[in-house]
Formats: C-alpha cells, structure tokens, sequence
C-alpha cells in the first residue's frame, strides 16, 4: 500500500464508512479539515521529495496549522480555542485528585 493509497482510505473511505458525502476531501461546498505542517524540522528532514508519505509514515507530533470545518484552531502551532496555561491546570488538578483515589 502506497502512503497516497493510506490517506485516501483515511479521507475518502472514512467518509464513505461514516456514510458522509459532505467530507472526505477537498471541494467547494465540502466540510474540512485541514492541516499544514512545516517540513523543516528534524524528524521530517529529507521529507521534501515526498510529504504525503512523510505525514503518513512519520512521527509528526504536532502541526503549524489547523482549520477545523473553517475555523483556524491551530496557529502557528498554538492552540487558538483553549487557554492551555489554564486547561493544563485544571488536567494536573485532575490528575492529583485521581491519584489520590476517591474521598474517603
């Protein structure tokens, strides 16, 4: 199976499983999402000749961009519709009280 091959059955043939004709690629009139992610980084070096396989086939721990149905939800690798400072406060708050178990 090529990389091109991958994303077709993760785009197309989601869509097609979800029984969805309004997603699955790009097109005027299509609900999407889409993804930019910048090459230039070590774990992607030597991707340049192939980035469809490289978003495939690679470790890609996190994208520059993110537009989710239209809306920009990642900007230059930022989260645009959380507040993380106070998102990752309130997960490590969480996070203790699990570990502590519950109230006794």
């Amino acid at each position: 199976m090529t990389a091109r091959e991958a994303l077709e059955i993760g785009t197309l043939g989601g869509a097609e499983v979800l029984g969805r004709d309004d997603v699955g690629c790009l097109a005027p009139g299509m609900s999407a999402d889409l993804i930019a992610i910048n090459l230039d980084r070590p774990a992607l070096a030597g991707a340049e000749h192939d980035p469809v396989a490289a978003l495939v086939l690679c470790q890609i721990d996190a994208v520059d961009y993110s537009f989710i149905n239209g809306r920009r939800v990642v900007d230059r690798g930022a989260l645009t519709t959380v507040e993380l400072p106070r998102l990752l406060q309130q997960t490590r708050r969480l996070a203790a009280d699990m570990v502590r178990g519950p109230l006794r």
